[in-house]
């Protein structure tokens, strides 16, 4: 820009800042007058209850899949649907044309159990047998004739032959009621022993968080959270298990990653919805009936904090002990500060 060129911009700026002031009544006799500097922006000391929370992304499921895996040969005929709950007595899928039924119990079944057989896997079955409403025997370690006629019994419900003997392979055991997750084979497939046939998960959907290193203090077994899919009502839920995470770590590419796997499981079942995302809500701490500021009203004052006061008798600074921090403001206490006490905040 030349010089004159400058001198013609201040020009106009002169004549602008002259139809200005001629405006609001300054005739140029003198100096301007000081602009008034702006009002201080304050807030209120309030009372609160602040509550420390942290929110993480989770995704509901029925936590991961087992196999359930054939133990004996022939062709798959028919499959339990995929969202099926398998409970005691129900065939989980039929291996040439006849059922294999699912018991409940912790041990697997491992041999042909028939007269004379004894054993704990004996009482095992003669519990869920009893427990499917058959009944002349007695409930002990040893398979005899009454195990037997009452097997029998069973076997004809079922449409099998009517062998008083419990072949390997005819029920699978499992600790409680599973859900179908996913087939293996389909109808027509070979199923020889130890294939899986199927996957079962567990009956009652859960919330699952993968946590950073950073993250994993915010939780342990039993910790409270609130569970909220979108557009719900949150839930309560509690945390009922943290293991290292199944997926693996990008950098790393070891399984986990040095991440924790966290399963929340929630009260109301239902109130989960039917998608799979789920904002989980930890709350870290409480503190009901607070003195609050905004957090933009602390002040360095030496070693610590303090905050500006407004009132009758002007402003100062009041050192203050600053406790909780949470929703945008901190919990105080200092001398003659009080609900209603009005206190500077910073400015935009």
């Amino acid at each position: 820009m030349s010089r004159r060129t400058v001198v013609v911009a201040a020009t106009g700026a002169v004549g602008v800042a002259v139809a200005v002031f001629a405006g609001l009544g300054y005739d140029g006799g003198g100096p301007a007058p000081a602009p008034k500097p702006p009002a201080p922006s304050t807030a209120l000391v309030t009372r609160a209850t602040l509550v420390d929370q942290v929110r993480l992304a989770g995704r509901a499921d029925f936590g991961p899949a087992q196999p359930l895996a054939a133990r004996s040969a022939g062709t798959v005929t028919a499959l339990a649907a995929p969202g099926t709950v398998l409970d005691r007595g129900d065939a989980a899928y039929r291996v040439d044309d006849q059922p294999v039924v699912v018991l409940l119990g912790a041990l697997p079944a491992y041999r042909a159990l028939a007269d004379g057989v004894s054993g704990p896997d004996v009482r095992q079955f003669e519990e869920n047998l009893r427990a499917l409403g058959y009944g002349g025997f007695k409930v002990d370690t040893v398979f005899d004739k009454s195990t037997a006629t009452a097997l029998k019994k069973w076997q004809k419900a079922l449409g099998l032959p009517e062998s008083g003997t419990l072949d390997l392979g005819r029920v699978v055991y499992v600790a409680a009621p599973v859900r179908v997750a996913e087939h293996k084979q389909r109808v027509g497939d070979a199923a020889a022993p130890g294939t899986a046939v199927l996957t079962t998960t567990g009956t009652t959907r859960s919330v699952t968080v993968t946590l950073e290193d950073r993250q994993v203090s915010l939780v342990k077994v039993g910790t409270k959270v609130r569970l909220q899919a979108p557009g719900g009502t949150p839930l309560e839920g509690t945390v009922t298990a943290t293991g290292p995470a199944d997926t693996a770590d990008g950098d790393t590419g070891q399984k986990g990653g040095g991440k924790t796997r966290v399963t929340a499981t929630p009260a109301d079942q239902a109130g989960l919805g039917g998608g799979d995302a789920v904002e989980v809500t930890v709350v870290r701490g409480e503190k009901k009936d607070a003195l609050t500021v905004p957090i933009v009203a602390l002040l360095a004052v030496g070693d610590g904090y303090g905050v500006e006061v407004f009132g009758p008798g002007g402003r100062h600074v009041v050192p203050v002990q600053v406790g909780m921090f949470a929703q945008g403001r901190a919990e105080v206490s200092g001398p003659g500060l009080a609900e209603g006490t009005r206190v500077g905040v910073a400015g935009p």
